[in-house]
């Protein structure tokens, strides 16, 4: 009921056509002397953000847990690891179909599970996650009503991208969608009511290269993509 569309991810999908007007009278001049005038600003259409759908009887309980940087010791490779709870309060059974993408500050999208080996991610899992968490892809399916029915999931990422600054995508826990115009193709595609989370990194250090990094919480919130 709640799968994310194969298509191909564009945060804040809609959200940014962008419109410039530029409105230029300037007096001729010697071509040696001419200065280019500055570029006017550019200025998001909020006619294209799609507005955030509210939840449904039918959307489950997603509980955000933490962000960590692991090293796979035998690899020496580096990984993002998110750990998560999904319950069902709504009186039946629901399916549960995530998706979790993160946007580094250098516009990289990273999607969970992606180049992370088999042997790694349960490594991973017993460095930072229970032993009753679920990767991505064990989590999928119906859940049944009741909070004794709660899974607790597990989602990595290799570390790549610009970590300074980090949001985390995760749909397919709410039943709400809209369709709007996708301004760069002019097609119609479908956003779902999607949360996010920002994170920032203090200090000057690279996570992705120190032995410790803590994660800032900088804006959760709701929107369409």
């Amino acid at each position: 009921m709640f799968a994310a569309p194969n298509a191909v991810i564009r945060p804040l999908a809609c959200a940014l056509g962008l419109a410039v007007v530029t409105v230029g009278l300037m007096a001729v001049q010697p071509a040696a002397a001419r200065t280019p005038s500055a570029a006017p600003p550019v200025v998001p259409d909020s006619k294209l953000i799609p507005k955030v759908r509210p939840a449904t009887a039918d959307d489950l309980d997603f509980r955000p847990g933490a962000l960590s940087i692991v090293t796979d010791t035998p690899t020496g490779g580096r990984f993002w690891v998110f750990t998560y709870t999904i319950a069902n309060k709504t009186g039946k059974t629901q399916r549960f179909s995530p998706r979790f993408d993160m946007l580094m500050g250098d516009g990289v999208i990273l999607t969970a599970g992606k180049d992370v080996p088999v042997d790694a991610a349960r490594r991973m899992q017993r460095a930072v996650a229970s032993a009753q968490a679920m990767d991505q892809f064990q989590v999928m399916g119906d859940i049944p009503d009741g909070e004794s029915n709660a899974r607790e999931g597990f989602v990595i990422w290799p570390a790549k991208g610009d970590a300074k600054d980090m949001t985390l995508f995760v749909s397919g826990m709410s039943a709400a969608f809209d369709r709007c115009t996708d301004p760069a193709t002019g097609k119609e595609v479908i956003v779902r009511r999607t949360w996010s989370r920002h994170f920032a990194v203090p200090g000057e250090t690279d996570p992705r290269h120190g032995t410790e990094a803590s994660f800032d919480v900088m804006k959760d919130q709701w929107l369409m993509r």
